[in-house]
């Protein structure tokens, strides 16, 4: 019996470093929040269901696509698109949040990348952020805020919204544009078209408050 213990204890210690050096991956379900799912459609009620009654309600345009966002108590908003009823924002800045494995505010870099897997950090909209996509689905993104020096975990951000106005040019998302939409319809049936409303788009530049949390 010993003798086993002791193979045992030798076996696992061989197994330490590569258990510390292993990295993770991103999985589809870390594309859904309390049972509400990014990407699939989320009525009042079921939101509600979820997340507690909304505080307050506010429609935005992000990238030309029109988001009604609802915000609600522990700092978590919740956007649906206007056009599809389909979940396409999910902002989290609740500290006690726990995602797959624990992982909550204050995670490490190291913490990080042994559930999620490593990435480079980037800048958008003066945040930094590792992005991660969804193996199924690669226009939904998983987005973790670090705090700049010390790469801990600050917030999360799980959409399949654009990142950036070159984004949204190039088509990077599941959302339709409403505004083309909109105007494509408006030709087929011959009427008049008004171009101011194309102009009103409430877009991200760089240095300014993303559009998801003004």
């Amino acid at each position: 019996m010993r003798r086993f213990l002791e193979v045992l204890v030798f076996l696992l210690f061989l197994g330490l470093p590569l258990t510390a050096g292993a990295e993770g991956r991103v999985l589809p379900e870390d594309f859904v929040v309390r049972g509400v799912t990014l990407g699939e459609a989320a009525d009042d009620a079921a939101i509600e269901k979820a997340f507690g009654a909304p505080l307050f309600d506010t429609e935005k345009s992000v990238f030309g696509i029109r988001v009604k966002y609802y915000t609600f108590k522990k700092k978590f908003s919740v956007g649906v698109s206007v056009s599809t009823g389909k979940v396409v924002d999910i902002v989290i800045e609740d500290h006690d949040y726990a995602a797959r494995d624990g992982v909550r505010y204050g995670a490490t870099p190291h913490r990080i990348a042994a559930v999620y897997g490593k990435k480079d950090r980037e800048q958008i909209a003066g945040l930094t952020w590792n992005v991660y996509r969804n193996p199924e689905k690669p226009g939904q993104k998983l987005m973790i805020e670090v705090e700049p020096g010390t790469w801990i975990l600050s917030s999360w951000r799980l959409t399949s919204l654009p990142l950036t106005e070159e984004d949204a040019d190039l088509g990077d998302g599941e959302e339709e544009d409403w505004q083309s939409a909109d105007f494509n319809a408006q030709v087929l049936e011959g009427k008049d078209i008004d171009m101011s409303a194309l102009k009103d788009r409430d877009e991200t530049e760089k240095g300014t408050t993303p559009p998801w949390k003004r």
